[in-house]
């Protein structure tokens, strides 16, 4: 007998295996555009059924995380108990029936898929809700702007003359989510297209402004994955649940980041980009509409549109006589720039200036330099860091480079339309997270999904570029991004800084102020404005006394710097830098990271969990550990045991004796042994409702703040009984 391949079914999972299945609807040229599969039919998970059966694995582990994530907020929300054992005896289930090898009906299929992308989605607006009952306020001014830019057009204002400053106390943004000139002022005008507020204003009319902002971005990440769930091939579908899941989009989404709202417009809009040379009628709009709709809500999608353009035309090229590329390029370009001209040209007429000033502030204003490209090498290492003008010519000449070997080696590299852009602002001086990787899932969609029914090319239509002279630019390009990326290390930073002094909360354990020597080793004035860097976050702007406004060339000074707020105070417990900038010319200097000490401390017992008669000691030894929590043996360092009583109405004095001190005495300090550990006897003399707490410390021996703090020892004291 010969074995059949089992039936399919519209939903991804085989019929004859409960698992994703490799090839579908979308053809067998679909499948042969992922890696792994042949195109064919598979007849086991062995053979191409196991690609897909791998990510509807995958997918089901995901589920399963969404419910250890919600497992936290138990104690809260007893009911999400309920949520918790449904996600994780579903995502349990997904990975075992994935491979069990009994057929299931191809409706069945269809409605386990569903239910699968159904319970992800809904898991992760389960989770936003939570981030947005835990912590109401908006984590960046951008969605706050966003927000009160749809007020005050509710009202009959044009959000693009109006300041947004407002938006930070309405909206409660913390100061370390504000945007940062290099002058230390702060962004203040709405700096994004129309669409970007234009999407509130419906529910605003409605009467609804409490968390607008945040639920909008979670619902369009939502969309989001469930059109690329259902545009992706079937044998990768399951990733749009598995990269939709992941934390960094999760976390952009409900912090506030706003590029949400486009990746669904974007999703739709390279969904078989290739298509439009040949497609004819409304069909054919989708592509250039959605991404005019994309640039219109934020700039990044703006640099996917020349790959598009130059990839369409090629597409048509190829069928056809050169001018038949160009008219088809214009006609893609034309559509797309109508669409995002529809929401931007009622505010380009009230006031072109206003308007044109506010879309370019991502790209033309002096913004503080940021993120995790290119640019840390001289944020943290201090390479380069003289001219930040470097990093935009370097961004200019990479995405020429890197459009201008898009289309000499066309259709080889078609798959890059999209994901080049990211790439590109890796370069950029303020190359954010979101920056980098908000274009991914669009990326994915346009790859896995280019070249099934693609017409054969035109009878003798070759190649746009001769492979000869093809190669040529490649190289040219090459060289000419390595040059523009070396130029960057090529000018130094104008400014030596030293830290000297450091100053602390004690017991909150942050930095309030720092003094640093400043010498300018550069030929020209500087004027430098200082902020901390810690945790690879640039805090607020910090104070800077004594020293002069401007350094002339070869001047030395020394600057005390004050703390803006607490969220600009760096912890002791980690290390920090102080970063100077200068706006003209546009610069970054920096000190060397100021790291406290690798010392810390550990006390035993760790708890004490009885009550303890009044007089009756109690031991408690405090060693020396290394930042691996190893023990160092040193003797004669000063370790410091302080208690407090953390009462319900305050701090109140603790009334033990520690060692031979005073009653009350606090902090008492002991030298550690030869093996590194201090010991303390403490005795009760005061009963009291609340324990008395003791936590150790270690002192700097030249700045004399605290640091290296021992866990909070809670001992309660009673009478004999």
């Amino acid at each position: 007998m010969h074995a059949q391949a089992p039936p399919r079914g519209s939903d991804g999972w085989p019929a004859g295996g409960g698992g994703p299945e490799v090839a579908g609807a979308v053809g067998t040229a679909a499948a042969r555009d992922v890696p792994g599969t042949d195109g064919g039919e598979p007849t086991s998970p062995g053979a191409g059924g196991t690609v897909g059966r791998t990510w509807w694995t995958v997918a089901g582990i995901t589920v399963l995380l969404w419910g250890f994530q919600l497992f936290g907020y138990v104690d809260v929300y007893p009911v999400l108990a309920v949520a918790v054992v449904v996600l994780v005896l579903w995502g349990l289930g997904t990975v075992v029936a994935v491979w069990q090898p009994r057929p299931v009906p191809a409706w069945a299929g269809r409605a386990l898929a569903a239910a699968t992308v159904g319970l992800s989605v809904a898991a992760f607006l389960l989770w936003s809700l939570l981030q947005m009952l835990a912590k109401p306020a908006y984590g960046t001014d951008e969605i706050a702007f966003d927000q009160y830019a749809a007020r005050l057009l509710h009202h009959g204002l044009n959000p693009y003359t109006h300041s947004m400053a407002p938006a930070f106390a309405l909206f409660h943004v913390s100061p370390d989510g504000y945007t940062f000139l290099l002058d230390g002022h702060t962004v203040t005008s709405l700096s994004y297209p129309a669409l970007s507020f234009l999407l509130y204003l419906p529910f605003l009319a409605l009467g609804w402004s409490t968390q607008l902002a945040v639920v909008v971005n979670v619902v369009a990440w939502a969309v989001g994955i469930v059109l690329a769930f259902v545009l992706l091939p079937r044998p990768v579908r399951p990733l749009a649940i598995v990269v939709g899941s992941f934390s960094v989009y999760i976390s952009y989404a409900v912090g506030g980041v706003t590029d949400a709202l486009f990746v669904p417009l974007l999703i739709g809009a390279v969904y078989r980009w290739d298509r439009f040379a040949w497609t004819r009628g409304p069909a054919a709009w989708r592509g250039p509409l959605l991404l005019g709709l994309a640039m219109a809500v934020k700039q990044t999608p703006w640099l996917v549109l020349p790959f598009l353009v130059a990839g369409v035309a090629l597409e048509a090229r190829r069928l056809g006589a050169p001018r038949a590329g160009l008219g088809t390029a214009g006609r893609y370009l034309a559509l797309a720039l109508a669409a995002f001209a529809v929401p931007n040209l009622p505010f380009l007429l009230a006031s072109p200036h206003a308007w044109l000033t506010g879309v370019l502030t991502p790209i033309a204003s002096h913004t503080v330099p940021a993120g995790q490209g290119l640019v840390g090498l001289s944020l943290f290492l201090g390479l380069g860091g003289g001219s930040l003008t470097a990093y935009t010519v370097a961004l200019v000449v990479v995405f020429a480079a890197l459009w201008v070997v898009f289309v000499a080696t066309y259709p080889s590299l078609r798959a890059w339309a999209v994901i080049a852009p990211a790439l590109v602002l890796f370069f950029s001086a303020r190359s954010f997270g979101s920056y980098l990787v908000t274009l991914l899932p669009a990326a994915l969609v346009a790859a896995t999904t280019l070249g099934t029914g693609t017409p054969d090319p035109a009878p003798g239509v070759g190649p746009l570029v001769p492979r000869r002279t093809a190669r040529w630019a490649v190289a040219g390009a090459v060289v000419a991004s390595v040059a523009a990326v070396g130029a960057i290390f090529l000018s130094a930073a104008p400014l030596a800084v030293r830290i000297t002094s450091v100053r602390t909360t004690g017991q909150l354990a942050t930095v309030v102020q720092l003094g640093v020597d400043v010498t300018n080793t550069s030929g020209r004035a500087q004027r430098p404005a200082f902020t901390v860097e810690s945790g690879g976050q640039l805090t607020a702007f910090w104070l800077a006394q004594g020293g002069p406004s401007t350094l002339a060339p070869g001047q030395h000074a020394h600057y005390t710097l004050l703390a803006p707020n607490f969220f600009a105070q760096p912890p002791i417990t980690g290390g920090f830098q102080v970063v100077a900038f200068d706006s003209s010319p546009a610069s970054v200097s920096r000190s060397d990271a100021y790291l406290p000490t690798t010392l810390h401390l550990g006390i035993e017992p760790a708890a004490v969990d009885q009550v303890v008669p009044l007089g009756q000691p109690v031991v408690l030894r405090v060693g020396l550990l290394d930042h691996l929590d190893r023990p160092v043996t040193e003797a004669g360092v000063p370790v410091y045991l302080g208690q407090v009583i953390y009462g319900q109405q305050g701090l109140v004095f603790g009334q033990a004796i520690i060692n031979q001190g005073q009653v009350g005495q606090t902090p008492v300090v002991a030298y550690t042994d030869a093996r590194g550990v201090a010991t303390f006897t403490i005795r009760g003399t005061e009963q009291s409702t609340d324990p008395v707490y003791f936590e150790a410390n270690l002192v700097d021996p030249q700045l004399f703040y605290p640091y290296g703090y021992s866990d909070i020892v809670p001992i309660r004291f009673g009478s004999a009984p």
